[in-house]
Formats: C-alpha cells, sequence, structure tokens
C-alpha cells in the first residue's frame, strides 16, 4: 500500500438507533460515523502496517442491525468492520495477514439508499482510509412502496456519484464495489413460515418486495419478478461505475450469488443477517479484497 500518515483518531459516533422491528426502513435522525483504533494481533503474514485504515459506506447490513439479538446496530458483528470473532470480518481478516488491525469507519445509516450517500462520502477525508467498502443498492429496491424504489437510471446516475465522491475524498484509497444482495432470496427462505409472513405483513419497510409475502397470485409474482430483475439493472450499473472509476474492483457478482440459509436471518425481525449472516457476508466479501490489494 501507499507509504502515509498514521491514521487519524476520530471520537467514536453517537450510535443509539432503534430499528423497532420495522427493518432497513427505520430511518435515525443522523448518521453514525463509527471510527476504531488498531489492535494488535499475532503472527502477521503480510508487511505490517500495509493497510492502517479501512472504511464502510452502507445501511444496515454494514451496521449488523440485530446481529448481536437486539434491536439495535450491532457494528462489532459488521462484515465489514466487526471485531467478533466468530464473523471472521474484512478488518479482522487483514490484521491477521499483517499483525495489525486497521483502524475502521462506518459511513452508514439504516435505510440507506445511493443517494443518501452521496452526500455522506465527504467525511472520508477525515478518515483517510487506505481501503473503502461500498455495499448499496438493498434499500434503493427494498422500499415502503412501489413509488419509493429508485428505477434504474437514478440508481445508475447516484451510485456513480458515490464512487466519484469516494475516489475525490480518498483519493489514495482502493475501492471495492459490491453488487447488491439476492432480495429474491429472502422472501425465498421465509415464504413459508407463517409467523415470518406474518411480521412482514405488519412492518410498512420493503413492502416492494414482501407485501403478500405468501401469495402466489400473478401480480404478487409479477411485483416480485421486478425487483429481481432490477437488483439484477442495479448490479450492470456499479459494474459500470466502478470500471470508470480508477483503483475500484468489482465482486464480480459475489455478494448477489450468495446464497443465505435460514440460520443466515435474524430470528429477531426476519429480515436483517444475523451474525452468521455476517460471516457469510464476510467470507463473500473478502476474496475481492485480496485481489483488490494483491494479496
Amino acid at each position: 500500500m501507499r507509504s502515509r500518515r498514521a491514521a487519524v483518531a476520530i471520537p467514536l459516533g453517537v450510535l443509539a438507533l432503534s430499528l423497532a422491528f420495522t427493518g432497513c426502513g427505520a430511518q435515525p435522525a443522523a448518521a453514525p460515523t463509527v471510527t476504531r483504533t488498531p489492535t494488535p494481533t499475532a503472527t502477521p503474514t503480510a508487511e505490517a502496517g500495509g493497510v492502517e485504515s479501512i472504511a464502510v459506506v452502507g445501511d444496515s447490513m454494514s451496521l449488523a442491525a440485530t446481529a448481536c439479538g437486539e434491536p439495535t446496530a450491532c457494528v462489532e458483528q459488521s462484515w465489514a468492520i466487526g471485531t467478533d470473532a466468530a464473523v471472521d470480518s474484512v478488518a479482522t481478516r487483514l490484521g491477521a495477514l499483517q499483525g495489525n488491525t486497521p483502524s475502521t469507519t462506518a459511513i452508514a445509516k439504516l435505510g440507506a439508499k445511493a443517494s443518501w450517500a452521496r452526500g455522506q462520502v465527504a467525511a472520508l477525508k477525515a478518515a483517510d482510509p487506505d481501503v473503502v467498502l461500498v455495499l448499496l443498492g438493498a434499500n434503493d429496491a427494498c422500499a415502503p412502496s412501489d413509488d419509493e424504489v429508485t428505477g434504474p437510471d437514478a440508481f445508475a446516475a447516484d451510485y456513480a456519484e458515490v464512487l466519484a465522491g469516494v475516489r475525490s475524498s480518498a483519493p489514495g484509497a482502493a475501492i471495492v464495489a459490491y453488487s447488491v444482495p439476492d432480495l429474491l432470496r429472502l422472501w425465498e427462505l421465509g415464504r413459508d413460515d407463517p409467523e415470518t409472513v406474518e411480521m412482514w405483513q405488519a412492518s410498512p419497510s420493503c413492502r416492494s418486495l414482501l407485501a403478500d409475502a405468501g401469495s402466489d397470485a400473478s401480480d404478487a409474482v409479477a411485483r416480485r419478478t421486478a425487483i429481481a430483475d432490477l437488483v439484477t439493472s442495479y448490479n450492470t450499473s456499479i459494474q459500470a461505475a466502478c470500471a470508470a472509476t480508477e483503483g475500484c474492483t468489482w465482486d464480480e457478482g459475489a455478494v448477489n450469488a450468495t446464497q443465505f440459509e435460514l440460520e443466515d436471518v435474524s430470528t429477531l425481525d426476519h429480515f436483517h443477517a444475523s451474525a452468521a449472516g455476517q460471516a457469510t457476508l464476510a467470507a463473500a466479501a473478502w476474496p475481492v479484497v485480496e485481489r483488490a490489494l494483491g494479496l
């Protein structure tokens, strides 16, 4: 990695987030910026200090909402920057390679869309990260109503602006752009469970996908198919935006191709990822980081 000064310490942001079991649609008043300082790890196998700081730009998935069994953000279980050994996050894996865990920053919010992230990535200037992980798009498709779904052209423009902002704010960082998870898989896992369907029906979140979750009526099937197609369109746009951004590595659809199982979904709200799901995502995300850094 590039030669750089020591990582700047940023005060720990306030992280009081209540999900109220409404899924990703919950919107806190302000986005938390979470920063942790490096901690030593054992047996370095790569050049120590190669990555001093890592940041993630995202939504509730990167905040690990509900993953600790509480209706809050659980950053310790985050696939990207978590410290829970059972999750084995990207930051943890980097620490194991180089002998010191990088400082970490999360620019993320429950319910965040790509349009929200556009105005937030300037905060990366203070964090000065060596690596920036970007995972956005789920909330653009998984919206409270059909009218609130982000169209493919708008998403493409928003996402391209996000990457441009990341590149401008962190000019020396390696950027990793992840595909949108397979949202239809969430419905497939829960559609036959009455408790899950009842919870989805009671929630105002993700109606674009999960309304009438137990129905096989033609309009319900068509609506879900349209969301799956939209996610495919989003991923095409993410790939194109990454290709147009210097120093960006696309995950080649790895996250979207990850097939989560029941244990990967929170039993608290049947919507967010459990700690096991965060570990599954970390395992899918890590090889892309290795490729981006030439590890």
